[in-house]
């Protein structure tokens, strides 16, 4: 399943805060970005 997709069924079940997030992880951890881990 596609990320837009998936995004899509997120919002029609509430979820306000969604977006695709264009070139995926690798593009925001190459923008310098903060990642969070639970561990």
């Amino acid at each position: 399943m596609s990320s837009a997709r998936v995004a899509h069924q997120l919002k029609s079940l509430g979820y306000e805060q969604v977006r695709v997030l264009k070139g995926g992880l690798a593009s925001w951890v190459n923008a310098g970005l903060p990642l969070e881990s639970k561990a």
